[in-house]
């Protein structure tokens, strides 16, 4: 995909999270979540590769050099427990209801 802008990302992050609220509820379980952004990514951007189905993290790889999720625009919780191969923060964005997904707030830029 082309770089995105950290603004574009966050807007289409918080267009699919709220498309996904709408059509399956704010607890949809795992498979449901996963099978949502893969397909709203192709129905949006049909020959596009989306990293990780995740517009935040599409945004990631162009910014961070060792582990896109510290690159992300949006402060996850549990972040200090991150380190270069794993993020955390799966278990929360797979299992989290989708309104605190949408509340997360944003990462200051010089972090």
């Amino acid at each position: 995909m082309k770089t995105l802008t950290r603004e574009k990302a966050l807007e289409l992050h918080r267009q699919m999270w709220t498309d996904m609220q709408k059509d399956l509820g704010n607890t949809p379980n795992i498979v449901q979540r996963i099978n949502y952004k893969r397909d709203w990514c192709i129905t949006h951007f049909p020959n596009e590769q989306i990293e990780n189905s995740c517009f935040l993290c599409e945004y990631a790889k162009s910014s961070a050099l060792d582990n896109y999720c510290k690159g992300c625009p949006i402060r996850w919780p549990y972040e200090n427990d991150w380190t270069t191969t794993y993020c955390t923060k799966d278990e929360y964005y797979y299992k989290a209801p989708i309104s605190e997904i949408l509340a997360l707030p944003e990462r200051k830029i010089e972090e």
